[in-house]
Formats: C-alpha cells, structure tokens, sequence
C-alpha cells in the first residue's frame, strides 16, 4: 500500500471514529484546530494576508473587517468545513432539513417547471459540498461533475465522502452524455463557476485578477436552454446551520453571436460572485491559491501572435 493510500484509508478511518462520537465537542476541537493552525501556519497566514489586502485595494473596497480577523475567521471557518465533510456518513434528509435553509426555493421550483432543466453556478463560498447534499436530500434530481481522481491521489477522498450526499456524479471527462440526458428529464446540474477555466476559458478581470474563467456554466445553459441560477450558502455564526439563497436566473445576454453571449452570462456570473466574496470574504476558499499565475506563456505567445490576450475587454483564451 502507498503512501497516500494509507493517508487515505486513516482518513476515512478517523471519520469513523469521529461519526461515533457526539458532534458539539467535535466542532470545539475542530475550531480549536483551525485557530492553532492560524496562529501556527505563518507563511499560509501572511500569504492570504497579503492576497486579501491586494484584492480590496485593486477593486478599491473597504474590507468588512480588519485583514487579518477576515484571515483568522476563514481559518477557523474552513476546519468546521472539513469536520462537517469527515461526518458526512451521519447526513440524512432531518439532519439537512435542520441545518441548511434554501432560501428562494420557489425560483428553482419555478425554472424547473419550464422542463429544461436548471444549471446551478456557485463559488467556493460557505460549504458547498453540505450545500449540495442538502439539496440532494430535499427530493431535487442534483447531479454534478467530478475530476477522475487516479488510484491512490490524495483527491480521491473527496469522491469517498460525495458518495454520501446523494448527487449523483458524472466524470468530468466522460459523463457529459449523462449530465446532458439528466437535464432533458428537467434536472439540476451543479457547477462550481470561480474555477480556473483553463486556456480555452473565459479570460477577464476576477477580484482584481486576470485570470481565466470557466465558460462551462454559460456554454452548457445556451445549448440545452436550462436556466443558468446563481447559488450561494453562508454559515451562520460558528454553528452548523447554514443559509442558502437561490437567485433569479442569469437571462441578459450582449452580444449578436454565440460566443459573445457566453462572454456576457460569464461575466454576469463573476460580477455577482465578486460581491458576494467581497461582503462575506472569511468564508471563502483563499487556501486555494487562485490567483496563482498559470497561462502567462501562453497569454504571452497569443498576445504576440494575434493581440488578442491582454488585460481589458473580457474575451474567449482560444
């Protein structure tokens, strides 16, 4: 057995054992966790530090709280997340009932009924992955996509727990006849939209950033005729209860050719998650490192060859 097998097979152990104990003095260590960790893990601590103060100066906003609060909270924040995602084998539809309110429930009840399915877009924002068991368990066909994890990746732990939430999976690099087919029958399908989007993405501004966005929200909505519905959850506090909100679908579309109305409900998306980043930033995902330059060479030789990548006008990367 590898190594990062044997990592994997403590973990799921480690969640056997936590699922078997009561829940409240699990979240006291978790959060207690989160704090050593955030007072522990300098060189992670200033690094979003820094990637925080950066992004309220560049989109000249005044934080809601001081930096380094915003950094301390999402320390914390994100080690209740990863208990909650260690007890997911404990979820049923009560439980979820109980913790996760989905708020505006009567607009995704009402795209639904047009029989062309939803397209839910969501950033990594409160606890997306409890978000979309409770969902699941409320009776609503959610189906998302996953990235094949190789035997033995570290990543394949995130698979392990999804199975509990009752979304139905599809691989990302096979299961789009699936997902296709799941929205025909008036489905849901869920996708994270503030993603790297790779180099045939949509490059544009996002917190301050060029970066690229995925076009797959827009794309797969314009061609199915789903309703393409923003989606958010917030903890509230630091309980496990969270407030979810669905928002009236993304509709207005600039532009006369295809390409320009995936550019425009792309940017639509990423206007809307900037705002809500920006009003709730201690529960976003700053551990993973976004802003990471990952298509410089490439922008570089585009920009060379046709002049076509450069920072300004939000356009297709390919």
């Amino acid at each position: 057995m590898s190594g990062l097998e044997q990592l994997k097979s403590c973990v799921i152990g480690f969640s056997k054992t936590l699922c078997s104990l009561p829940e409240k003095p699990g979240r006291v260590m978790a959060a207690a966790i989160g704090l050593l960790a955030w007072q522990s893990w300098r060189s992670e601590r200033m690094r979003i530090e820094n990637c925080v103060d950066r992004i309220y100066y560049r989109m000249r906003r005044q934080p809601p709280d001081a930096i380094k609060n915003i950094v301390r909270k999402a320390f914390v924040h994100f080690a209740l997340v990863a208990y909650e995602l260690l007890r997911f084998p404990t979820l049923n539809q009560a439980i979820l009932e109980q913790r996760v309110t989905l708020g505006g429930r009567e607009i995704l009840d009402q795209e639904l009924k047009k029989g062309k399915g939803v397209i839910l877009a969501l950033p990594h924002l409160g606890n997306w992955e409890i978000l979309g068991a409770a969902i699941a368990h409320a009776g609503y066909p959610l189906n998302s996509f996953y990235l094949a994890q190789k035997e033995g990746e570290i990543g394949g732990l995130l698979d392990h727990f999804r199975n509990y939430s009752g979304i139905v999976l599809h691989d990302r690099d096979r299961g789009g006849i699936k997902a296709l087919k799941a929205l025909r029958n008036s489905g849901i399908l869920g996708m994270i939209a503030d993603q790297d989007g790779a180099r045939n993405g949509i490059y544009m501004n996002f917190l301050g950033h060029w970066v690229s966005m995925p076009a797959g929200p827009a794309n797969w909505s314009l061609k199915t005729g789903a309703s393409l519905m923003p989606l958010f959850s917030l903890r509230c506090g630091h309980s496990p209860e969270y407030r979810a909100t669905f928002l009236p679908p993304v509709s207005e579309d600039s532009g006369a050719d295809y390409n320009e109305r995936v550019i425009s409900r792309t940017v639509a998306l990423t206007r809307w998650m900037e705002e809500i980043i920006l009003q709730h930033p201690e529960q976003y995902l700053w551990f993973y490192d976004r802003f990471k330059p990952r298509h410089e060479a490439w922008i570089a030789a585009e920009k060379n060859k046709n002049g076509q990548m450069y920072h300004g006008e939000p356009r297709y990367g390919s």
